[in-house]
């Protein structure tokens, strides 16, 4: 009878082993597929300028063309919450679009051109839409994002543009996949004739909007260039700002498409990276007067101390 009873009690033992041992393979497996989950989001996040869906690079594109779905993943919509758009962004890292910084407060008052704290729009003033294609459409790809903080360049000023960007922090960040990743921060200035891609929403020639996300292939212009151009009107082209177009005119950004992105495809590494974000110019692909962007490369330092981002 004791036999009996010590079998009885090592069997239990080992089906309580079993389980146990069942129990604690499954904890260890869902360990390392947590932990492995946590690296590919960490990738991800590191992960820039590298759309899935290549873009059909070509010499010139006339008078600009819709941008084929997916090949501007970076891009960022800034939407009133009626729905109606009106600026641009880019996708930095997870957790900020970087966009114009006039995108961020309201006209100034002529009289009184300084920028006081109650012209700047409040975090509950738009959203962020990512993944979006359509202009007013619905995308089945889009992320509805909520904003948390905004910061303008502490050195902006909305007279002459100068140091046209601002930062936009999420509440939370978008799901990164195929329709939705962040573009590169430059590691080096571009130089004259570097052909630049600029994408946006914006009035074509200030005749109407278009249906879908709209791109356009452009030189950068040598800078005492552009200064040339503007001077007869009286506008400053200061160090911090990037000049692009053909002389002839035809191809520029226009209205509504402020503070979106100006990129470039590095063709080692096959990574695209932000030159720059559309800030002002003179009507719209006048002759002899180029679109006036944002140097990102000039505020990069600030931009990486908000953010602390690497890149």
């Amino acid at each position: 009878m004791a036999v009996l009873w010590e079998l009885k009690k090592k069997k239990k033992s080992i089906q309580l082993k079993g389980v146990w041992g069942s129990f604690a393979e499954r904890l260890q497996r869902l360990f390392w597929e947590m932990k492995a989950q946590a690296e590919w989001t960490k990738i991800k996040q590191e992960m820039c300028g590298l759309p899935k869906f290549s873009r059909k690079l070509i010499a010139r594109i006339f008078n600009g063309r819709p941008a084929d779905k997916g090949t501007t993943p970076w891009i960022a919509m800034l939407s009133h919450p009626n729905g109606q758009p009106f600026c641009g962004g880019s996708l930095l890292g997870s957790n900020w679009i970087l966009t114009a910084a006039h995108c961020l407060h309201h006209s100034l008052d002529p009289e009184d051109p300084i920028l006081h704290d109650f012209y700047l729009l409040s975090p509950s003033n738009f959203k962020i839409i990512v993944g979006k294609h359509w202009r007013h459409r619905s995308d089945e790809t889009e992320q509805h994002l909520r904003v948390k903080h905004i910061f303008l360049h502490p050195q902006y000023d909305p007279n002459t543009f100068e140091n046209d960007v601002a930062l936009v922090e999420l509440s939370k960040g978008p799901v990164l996949n195929d329709f939705v990743m962040p573009i590169c921060l430059p590691e080096s200035s571009s130089e004259e004739g570097t052909m630049v891609i600029v994408s946006g929403w914006g009035k074509q020639f200030l005749r109407r909007f278009p249906e879908t996300l709209m791109e356009i292939e452009i030189p950068i212009v040598d800078h005492r260039t552009c200064q040339e151009a503007y001077a007869p009107l009286k506008k400053k082209v200061t160090r911090d700002m990037i000049c692009a177009g053909f002389k002839e005119g035809g191809k520029d950004a226009c209205a509504g498409d402020s503070g979106g992105p100006m990129v470039t495809l590095d063709n080692e590494t096959g990574q695209w990276y932000l030159v720059g974000t559309v800030s002002w110019g003179k009507d719209c692909g006048k002759k002899d007067l180029y679109g006036v962007y944002s140097d990102i490369y000039s505020n990069k330092n600030w931009i990486q101390r908000v953010t602390s981002m690497k890149n």
